[in-house]
């Protein structure tokens, strides 16, 4: 069996706690997002202009978060349950590159990865969601002025909607925080990084493996990979 789904929800749910070592299922439990993200899509009537930004750029990523002292402020309400006030924003306008964008009435997309927005009830609320969208669209259109009056629609997707409609545990689409602990032969956790799980015959193949969902296909491919050696040496 591959699992797809993340580690948590494989090890700890569709297979259960009661057929894993104690130790292991200790440390699946480490595993997992420590900061939080939410999704932004913008459906829009032209493509915004930044302040400073040469239109050839649009295409590329574009990153607000002018020092990390802005990102520092920017997490500080998460530790409390709340969602930033003044987010860290990592763009992209993947319309840019299809030609016929300018033919239909939503000319061009917009998404961002709006930090932070903690995986809390307190920042789950309805009330909650129009703060932060409110407060994502005042810092995009602090550096793409106009912006506000190109939306057609917008969708906001917080950290619970991401588990809820996509069934990730605590709604990261990395499944774990690409961060030192949860890298290379400690992703997910030691003894089960090489996408083979103590129990026979159960792989891993989702973002929860190396290298990670930011390097699209190759946890995949390596899982893939793992399962024909173990058939061959069967």
């Amino acid at each position: 069996m591959i699992s797809n789904a993340d580690p948590s929800r494989t090890l700890l749910q569709l297979l259960g706690a009661r057929h894993l070592e104690t130790g292991f299922v200790r440390e699946s439990g480490t595993f997992g997002p420590r900061e939080w993200q939410a999704k932004l899509h913008l459906a829009l009537d032209g493509l915004p202009s930044f302040a400073g930004l040469q239109p050839d750029f649009a295409g590329e990523r574009l990153v607000v978060a002018p020092d990390p002292v802005y990102i520092e402020h920017a997490f500080d309400h998460a530790k409390y349950g709340e969602c930033s006030p003044a987010p860290a924003l990592e763009i992209t306008i993947p319309s840019v590159h299809d030609r016929n964008s300018g033919r239909r009435p939503v000319k061009h997309v917009l998404s961002a990865i709006a930090q932070y927005a903690p995986f809390d009830p307190r920042a789950s609320t309805d009330k909650a969601r129009a703060a932060f969208l409110e407060a994502t669209l005042a810092v995009l259109e602090r550096y793409a002025p106009g912006l506000r009056r190109q939306v057609i629609a917008s969708e906001l997707l917080l950290p619970a909607d991401i588990e809820s409609e996509f069934r990730i545990t605590g709604g990261h689409w990395h499944h774990g925080e690409l961060a030192l602990d949860q890298f290379l032969m400690l992703r997910p956790v030691p003894g089960a990084a090489q996408y083979a799980m103590p129990v026979n015959g159960l792989y891993l193949c989702g973002a929860g493996c190396h290298p990670g969902g930011g390097v699209m296909g190759a946890a995949g491919k390596n899982a893939a990979q793992a399962v024909l050696r173990q058939e061959r040496a069967a």
